[in-house]
């Protein structure tokens, strides 16, 4: 279970794990986001839940989702290396896990404190040294991009499907100023 215990920002970040019964729209809707952008595509559940079923769940592996008070803003999917899609020569570091992240508006100003509390929280972890993350089709400017290496994350390379894999460790990573501020990790 991904426990938060600081943050940068003020107020409170919530997060969950996700649970099938009540979170299939939410999800569902994260997922088309990232997948179809504002066109008006429905997102299939078909091989969406199957991901879910036979994600790990221990230590901090698991699909979560991250809230700032009661507004939504990511998905976060944190994998060990073999449930990644990548290279093994990537994932092949010990200590190494993989994440993947679904914003609801990849514009919210809260989604970086927010993703270094997560990144912060999972580099915290005794096991987890690195973490890797790719993101398909970059584009110039993409806000994706610049959310990853204002969290401290460094690009490893680009592949010709213009897809880039990104990591982070804790040299990478800017140790986050531990202020007085209201958290909460919510297990349902």
């Amino acid at each position: 279970m991904l426990a938060i215990t600081s943050s940068p920002m003020k107020g409170t970040l919530i997060v969950r794990p996700v649970c099938k019964v009540t979170d299939r729209a939410i999800v569902r809707e994260l997922f088309r986001k990232e997948f179809y952008g504002d066109l008006p595509q429905f997102y299939p559940d078909e091989g969406l839940w199957e991901i879910y079923d036979s994600m790990e769940t221990y230590d901090a592996f698991g699909a979560y989702l991250v809230f700032y008070h009661d507004r939504l803003l990511f998905l976060l999917e944190v994998h060990p290396p073999v449930q990644m899609d990548l290279a093994a020569d990537y994932l092949s570091q010990p200590g190494t896990i993989g994440i993947y992240t679904f914003y609801l508006s990849r514009e919210d100003p809260m989604n970086l404190p927010a993703l270094r509390a997560c990144i912060d929280a999972l580099l915290g972890t005794s096991s987890v040294e690195r973490i890797v993350t790719r993101i398909n089709f970059v584009t110039p400017r993409d806000p994706r991009v610049t959310l990853l290496e204002k969290a401290g994350f460094l690009r490893l390379s680009k592949s010709p499907d213009k897809s880039a894999v990104y990591y982070c460790n804790l040299d990478s990573f800017p140790l986050l100023n531990n202020t007085n501020t209201r958290l909460h990790s919510v297990c349902e």
